[in-house]
């Protein structure tokens, strides 16, 4: 019954946030934030029953995975900070960020794949008392995001 129930386990897909936005680039050796929705960031249980008890599954978010499409991944043990001028930090985000050091091989303003994957620990419970744990979950989404540089030059003036 804890498989059934597992099996109709409904869990969120991480909706993915990030600053810059994802249509702007992200810029070489300048910190971007990553985090996922915060609300969805909450246990998910479901129950199958039959007439001798019922068992109840519960997922529980443990962290979310990054995948930052230049090799690198982050890993982050909560849904992260949402950028704001309020919490803004010149070292980048307090929790979940990523810096690009490098061009994408397709050059400036190239897209990578951005992609997190969620993890979830799931553990089952009897009507009768027993429980225990089941294998882990995962759910995933990714984004394309662009990288840039930014050049300056310098002169000398008068």
């Amino acid at each position: 019954m804890a498989e059934q129930a597992r099996a109709v386990m409904n869990l969120p897909e991480p909706k993915i946030g990030t600053a810059p936005d994802t249509d702007k680039p992200r810029f070489v050796n300048l910190p971007s934030w990553l985090w996922i929705d915060s609300a969805d960031w909450e246990p998910v249980s479901a129950t199958a029953s039959v007439n001798a008890g019922s068992v109840t599954v519960a997922a529980t978010p443990t962290r979310v995975v990054w995948d930052t499409g230049d090799g690198h991944q982050v890993v982050c043990e909560s849904a992260g900070t949402v950028f704001s001028s309020s919490v803004y930090r010149e070292e980048g985000s307090p929790d979940c960020g990523h810096t690009y050091t490098s061009l994408p091989s397709g050059g400036a303003g190239a897209e990578v794949d951005l992609s997190a994957v969620w993890e979830w620990e799931v553990s089952w419970s009897a009507s009768d008392g027993r429980g225990g744990d089941l294998e882990d979950l995962s759910t995933s989404s990714t984004v394309t995001v662009p990288v840039s540089e930014i050049h300056s030059v310098v002169t000398h003036t008068g």
